[in-house]
C-alpha cells in the first residue's frame, strides 16, 4: 500500500512538472501584438479575408490595405480579388506597415501587408485585381503601387 501511495505521488509530481513546462513553452511562444505606430509595422496573424481590400488580423481586427481600391460586393470582379488575397495572406503571418494615419474613418486599421517577400497591394494592382488609391496623408507607398499600375 505505501508503495502505491509513493508511487501516485511521484506521478503527481511528475503531472505538475509536465504542466508547469507547457505553461512555460507557451507562454514563450504566445503571440505578442505590436501596437500599430505611424511609420511603424507589426507581424499580425490574418484570421479572415473579407473582401479584396479587408482582412481581419489577430490583435487588431479589420485592416483596410492601404493604396488599393477592389470591387465591393455586387461588383464584377469581387469574388476574384477577395479569393487572390485570401490565397495570398489567409490564415497567415504578415508584416503590416502603417503610414501616418493609422485609422480610417469607419475604425478599421490601416496597413501595407507584405507576406513572405511579396508586397500584397501592388501585386493585387498588377494582376489587374485592384486600382490604386490614396488618401492622403497616406501615400508612403504610392510609387510602388502606381509602377504596378503602370506596368500591366
Amino acid at each position: 500500500m505505501q508503495k502505491e501511495v509513493k508511487n501516485l505521488g511521484r506521478l503527481a509530481l511528475g503531472a505538475l512538472l509536465i504542466v508547469a513546462a507547457a505553461a512555460v513553452i507557451l507562454a514563450n511562444i504566445s503571440p505578442s501584438y505590436t501596437e500599430p505606430e505611424p511609420g511603424g509595422s507589426g507581424e499580425y496573424l490574418v484570421e479572415r479575408v473579407v473582401d479584396g481590400d479587408t482582412v481581419v488580423c489577430a490583435g487588431l481586427g479589420k485592416v483596410r490595405l492601404l493604396g488599393i481600391d477592389t470591387p465591393e460586393r455586387g461588383e464584377e470582379g469581387f469574388y476574384e480579388a477577395r479569393d487572390r488575397l485570401a490565397e495570398l495572406v489567409g490564415g497567415r503571418w504578415v508584416t503590416l506597415h502603417f503610414d501616418e494615419e493609422l485609422f480610417d474613418r469607419y475604425g478599421r486599421v490601416l496597413g501595407y501587408p507584405v507576406v513572405d517577400g511579396v508586397e500584397v497591394c501592388p501585386l493585387l494592382v498588377a494582376e489587374g485585381l485592384a486600382e490604386p488609391y490614396f488618401i492622403p496623408p497616406n501615400e508612403r507607398f504610392r510609387e510602388r503601387i502606381l509602377t504596378a499600375a503602370a506596368g500591366r
